[in-house]
């Protein structure tokens, strides 16, 4: 018997990753914990599709209840 796999923290995420329909393009909106390595130590909020990713530091703690086209337009914040 094989032992089951357990999944990366990346799969995690997508799984329960809030999904975006901007113009035909599927895009996934997640929160991203801080890495031991990232001198800033604060999560991120990723969006990302097949051919792009962003990532944002600033976002708000209810990001999951705005609307689709509030969320997306975190995206372009800077």
């Amino acid at each position: 018997m094989v032992a089951a796999r357990k999944p990366s923290l990346l799969e995690e995420l997508h799984l329960t990753a809030r999904q975006l329909w901007v113009d035909g393009v599927l895009w996934l909106a997640y929160e991203l914990p801080a890495s031991s390595f990232d001198r800033r130590s604060t999560a991120s909020l990723v969006f990302e599709s097949d051919a792009m990713m962003r990532r944002i530091r600033n976002y708000p703690a209810d990001w999951r209840q705005l609307e689709d086209e509030e969320l997306f337009a975190l995206s372009w914040r800077v």
